[in-house]
């Protein structure tokens, strides 16, 4: 029993040993496959940046050539640019030049238009004016008619009532002093009956004669003021035919 107990002591430490064996030469292998793997991408490394340069340097001397184009071109354009700017200014400033020239044209045309205009108008004023001053001149003597012929007018109504009224109070006053040469001697002839009556001295005298001669000496007394009217109104009436050179 001991001895099966060594042995198989002594079998399990061998295969520790051999695993452990194992081990270190898997080990080996795997530092040699890194190894092994650095060395290659190390030479891949130096492989791929000897082509990444050749072809950066190609890349550049194709930039510094494509930039020369470039900036040749920018060069140029910018001068066709700076040139058609230049031609496109030209031919703005002729196309302006051609409109300011045309309305020039124009404007002076309108100016002597309303240069003419404005000669007319100044003529036509003129005539206006004096047309005025004749309507003005031929108004006046109008009114001046016009007044002259309302007072004729006037003046000949005036004279038709003149003329009348003067007929009219030359027949009363003469029926007046008609009245009045009757009433005169029959005023006479009652005043010496009423004094006869009054003394007494007469029989033929009639009571009434005082009476009568009151009211003939009353009738006489309103003729004279009506003369006395009558004979001014004529006066005023001569007077006015006179002022108006009517006879």
């Amino acid at each position: 029993m001991e001895n099966k107990t060594e042995e198989q002591e002594q079998h399990n430490e061998d295969v520790v040993v051999i695993e452990q064996k194992d081990k270190r030469a898997r080990l080996y292998i795997g530092i040699a496959a890194a190894l092994g793997l650095a060395a290659g991408g190390l030479i891949g490394a130096m492989i791929t940046q000897n082509d990444w340069q050749q072809r950066y340097q190609a890349l550049d001397t194709q930039y510094q050539s494509t930039l020369k184009v470039t900036q040749k071109q920018d060069s140029e354009l910018t001068e066709q640019l700076a040139k058609a700017d230049s031609d496109a200014q030209l031919r703005l400033r002729q196309a302006v030049e051609l409109k300011v020239a045309a309305h020039q044209e124009e404007l002076d045309k309108l100016n002597e238009k309303i240069t003419q205009l404005e000669k007319a108008n100044a003529s036509l004023k003129g005539k206006i004016v004096t047309q005025k001053k004749a309507i003005v001149t031929q108004e006046e003597k109008n009114s001046q008619l016009v007044r002259k012929t309302d007072i004729q007018s006037s003046m000949f109504e005036q004279s038709q009532e003149l003329f009348k009224r003067e007929s009219e109070l030359k027949t009363e006053v003469a029926k007046l002093e008609q009245e009045k040469a009757k009433l005169v001697p029959e005023s006479k002839s009652l005043k010496k009956d009423c004094d006869l009556f009054l003394a007494g001295t007469s029989w033929d005298a009639k009571s009434d004669s005082c009476d009568r001669h009151d009211r003939v000496t009353s009738r006489l007394s309103q003729i004279d003021q009506m003369l006395k009217v009558h004979n001014m109104d004529l006066n005023h009436i001569a007077t006015l035919k006179q002022e108006l050179g009517i006879q």
